[in-house]
């Protein structure tokens, strides 16, 4: 497995590209081709997943969770950051660089 990185709040993940995902009665099952496994997701994991169709932070897919599910903050949160390392372990999203540049600095140069 590659190297895993601590996931907090801040921590911006993206959908890896290789597993081939399919959304089935309230679930999603994917096959990671270059590992050979099925990965099957349910409940609020079918809709982080779904969420991460765009890059997120642990926080935002938090409280997006929090609008829809009943559940503190502090224990979204935590389930969210855990529920991302299990991802992240079987290499179905990756971390983003939290530390890119805006396109265009601000002095004009």
């Amino acid at each position: 497995m590659g190297s895993r990185h601590p996931i907090g709040p801040e921590t911006v993940v993206a959908r890896s590209e290789e597993p081939v995902a399919v959304e089935m009665d309230h679930s999603v099952v994917m096959m990671s081709l270059a590992q050979g496994m099925y990965f099957g997701l349910e409940g609020a994991g079918t809709r982080i997943w779904a969420l991460l169709e765009r890059p997120r932070s642990a926080a935002q897919l938090s409280a997006a969770l929090r609008e829809e599910f009943e559940v503190d903050a502090e224990t979204c949160l935590r389930d969210v950051c855990e529920f991302l390392e299990a991802l992240q372990d079987a290499q179905l999203i990756r971390i983003q660089d939290e530390t890119v540049a805006p396109a265009n600095p601000p002095d004009g140069s």
